[in-house]
């Protein structure tokens, strides 16, 4: 990731800290609904980032830090925009305040959705 090189003093990306990829249920986890992603093996959870030094940055709420972690986080969030049909991280809603959510759902249009 470049972004990391601004974090340069951690060092190079190392890991990914996953939480869900595929496990069958429902969106957000609740009773009824539409089958999540997950159900059909078509998403990933990114709890944190792992860098060289051993230092972990966890993905959590930073709107408005002002911090290069902020800016790192938000970086990955749009990075993956050009890649994944749906990105949802902290903000976008409470299931998703601690972790980074990409899929690959299809959608009309060719519409991502990126929150």
């Amino acid at each position: 990731l470049p972004a990391a090189e601004v974090l340069s003093e951690r060092g190079a990306v190392t890991s990914l800290q996953h939480g869900s990829s595929y496990i069958c249920r429902r969106r957000n986890n609740s009773p009824t609904g539409k089958p999540s992603e997950h159900s059909y093996g078509n998403a990933l959870d990114i709890m944190g980032v792992g860098f060289a030094d051993g230092s972990m940055l966890a993905i959590e709420p930073r709107e408005r830090e002002g911090t290069l972690e902020e800016a790192f986080q938000d970086a990955i969030r749009a990075g993956a925009c050009l890649s994944f049909t749906t990105v949802l991280g902290p903000g976008s809603d409470a299931a998703h305040a601690n972790h980074l959510h990409f899929d690959i759902k299809a959608r009309n249009g060719g519409f991502r959705l990126c929150q």
